[in-house]
């Protein structure tokens, strides 16, 4: 039953032109955001600017996809949530022989899985595309493990914020408008520096939208600043960060759901 509603939700909230859309807009951010193997032949020391420019070109791509992927969470995530609540379909869903514990992580992950995915896979493709060599390919696969577990605990934070929203709006429209305005916002305090809002700058890189790039970087071996604050932590304590953020709004809206979700009658 559980893999019958997952493949019915799959269709249902990736469908034409979501599904384009999301592919197309995230490899056309990816291609742009990324270093070249011409970059790396100006160099003298080629071997050992390799990884760090390997490393740098995951970073970067997860930076620019971001906001994309806070957006595309927005929209996907109200197809799934709010609009059954809209249209009456979540009476129907809730009156089948599935416990409400199981339909929530079904449609989160018919949300978060593909989303993560396509994330990954565009950004693991361009930087093969730029970078690949027959010495170097390891060099690339072996970020490309670390960087999968850690755009997926980033797309459930967004996704958990899309959630929360789209539970306490119960309406599709409203619901994406929100998700949208409250991403933007975000997104745009994050790219605030000292000059305009002091020293607090300092501390963004550990919110939810800098901590992935942040813990990406220094699983990598990216160099920071000695005295920024990507060094504060380890690269273990940013992995734990991202992994409390990807609870921080997923567990608040799986015990509404669960436990006080209301269907209008």
């Amino acid at each position: 039953m559980n893999l019958t509603l997952l493949k019915a939700e799959l269709q249902k909230v990736w469908s034409r032109p979501i599904f384009e859309l999301t592919l197309g807009l995230v490899f056309l951010i990816s291609l742009n955001s990324t270093s070249t193997l011409f970059e790396i032949a100006t160099q003298s020391d080629l071997q050992s600017k390799f990884s760090t420019l390997v490393a740098e070109s995951f970073v970067n791509i997860m930076s620019f996809q971001m906001l994309p992927l806070v957006l595309f969470c927005g929209l996907i995530v109200s197809l799934s949530f709010a609009r059954d609540y809209e249209q009456g379909q979540m009476q129907t869903l809730l009156s089948l022989p599935v416990s409400r514990a199981s339909l929530f992580a079904v449609k989160f992950a018919a949300v978060v899985i593909p989303l993560a995915l396509v994330s990954w896979g565009v950004t693991v493709f361009v930087v093969l595309l730029n970078f690949s060599t027959a010495a170097n390919n390891l060099v690339v696969i072996q970020s490309a493990a670390w960087a999968l577990p850690i755009t997926f605990l980033a797309v459930m934070f967004y996704a958990g914020l899309a959630v929360v929203i789209s539970l306490a709006l119960k309406r599709t429209i409203p619901s994406v408008l929100t998700t949208l305005i409250t991403g933007f916002f975000v997104s745009f305090v994050t790219t605030l520096r000292v000059e305009v809002i002091g020293d607090i700058a300092n501390y963004l890189v550990f919110t939810p939208y800098k901590a992935p790039t942040v813990a990406l970087g220094r699983v990598l071996g990216m160099r920071y600043p000695e005295a920024g604050y990507e060094n504060a932590l380890p690269a273990w304590g940013f992995l734990v960060l991202i992994v409390f953020y990807a609870l921080l709004l997923l567990v608040p809206a799986y015990l509404y759901f669960t436990r006080k979700f209301e269907v209008k009658e």
